[in-house]
């Protein structure tokens, strides 16, 4: 349920052309895996671990911005919109949305935060510019545990988790 509910909103950005291709990475394969993916239009990389699985997918990608994210994550409905805006803006930049706040003073002091540490969760979505993710795959780093540095953007979309 968890990694449908996460698959499910990217079929709008591949309409809209934000997305060009998925690809799902896993540590093991099955007829349940391999019937979400076909339906998704995913590929399916089979990997030991996070990290080399997100190795192979930059390697895959050929130099294409990457959008990751962590099954489980639902992305909000303004994503799509907020990421055509922001596009043009960011560049070369790595992006990340913000975790989902209850209310709108906790959400304006989790970005202030995040704009200070540029620390980032399973529960945010990232963008990341290839030459960008070709860096973190070569040092063999998960994004999430990566520390970003200032140029790091944080698109106002909230993201939440499926309950498990």
């Amino acid at each position: 349920m968890p990694l449908t509910a996460t698959l499910g909103p990217l079929v709008r950005g591949v309409v809209e052309g934000l997305v060009g291709s998925a690809m799902m990475v896993t540590s093991s394969r099955n007829s349940e895996i391999d019937e979400i993916a076909d339906s998704a239009g995913c590929r399916v990389v089979v990997a030991r671990d996070w990290t080399e699985g997100f190795a192979r997918a930059v390697a895959i990608s050929a130099g294409a911005p990457l959008l990751v994210v962590d099954t489980g994550v639902i992305l909000g409905q303004e994503f799509w919109p907020v990421l055509a805006d922001s596009l043009p803006m960011l560049a070369d930049r790595p992006a990340s949305t913000a975790p989902l706040r209850s209310n709108r003073l906790a959400e304006i002091l989790t970005m202030r935060a995040l704009r200070r540490s540029r620390a980032v969760s399973r529960d945010q979505v990232l963008l990341l510019p290839g030459s960008f993710a070709r860096k973190l795959a070569q040092a063999k780093t998960d994004p999430w545990q990566h520390r970003f540095d200032a140029r790091l953007e944080i698109l106002p979309v909230s993201t939440r988790r499926v309950p498990e």
